[in-house]
């Protein structure tokens, strides 16, 4: 016991700071450039959720599936090459992919509510956080731009920015199921996860 209670986080880690902050810039540079049409999907699934009909709703929930899928595989498919544990946090992507998938086909779809209560406001900060200024906080932070964390490309700005969609938009109760809890879920598992292994690689 007295072993187990000597060891760190850090002690659990597979790979240093460099070796993960490399990971993005593998990861960047094997999509470029289709980071245009990320970029372009974003912008979709922004304008589709912020209209009024119903099917634009459902092509945005979509499309916020299709970004937590490709994180799922390609960048994933990577950092399985430096942690064992890749897979089950792919597993975990793709999970939230699917519960997206099924709120476009079966439920109300993705639509944004015009700021109001203070949710949505809280929303619309993580939304734009997740979107825009995380990759600009961390070029501010010195890292290059090759190795930017991008919506729909890193994990972390696409865990925030559905939070924030997720809190600005209008998703009804199924019976007795909070489904909006349940969609926040994964996310905030993932954002957990990445907010200890940032912390065991600061303290390493």
């Amino acid at each position: 016991m007295e072993t187990w209670l000597s060891y760190r986080l850090s002690d659990l880690l597979m790979f240093s700071p460099a070796i993960y902050a490399r990971l993005f810039e593998r990861v960047n540079d094997a999509l470029w450039p289709g980071h245009l049409l990320l970029a372009a999907l974003s912008v979709a699934m922004l304008v589709l959720a912020g209209s009024r009909t119903h099917v634009a709703h459902r092509l945005a929930a979509g499309l916020l599936a299709i970004a937590w899928g490709w994180v799922a595989w390609r960048f994933f498919g990577l950092y399985a090459q430096i942690n064992l544990a890749a897979p089950w946090f792919a597993a975990l992507f793709a999970g939230q992919a699917v519960m997206l998938l099924a709120l476009a086909a079966f439920g109300s779809g993705l639509a944004l509510a015009r700021p109001r209560q203070a949710r949505h406001w809280v929303g619309l900060g993580l939304a734009l956080w997740g979107l825009v200024l995380h990759p600009i906080a961390w070029l501010a932070g010195g890292r290059p731009l090759a190795g930017t964390e991008l919506f729909a490309v890193a994990p972390d700005p696409t865990a925030i920015a559905t939070i924030g969609l997720l809190l600005m938009a209008r998703v009804p109760r199924c019976g007795c199921l909070p489904l909006r809890g349940i969609l926040l879920a994964l996310p905030v598992t993932w954002l957990s996860i990445s907010a200890l292994t940032w912390w065991a690689l600061l303290t390493a």
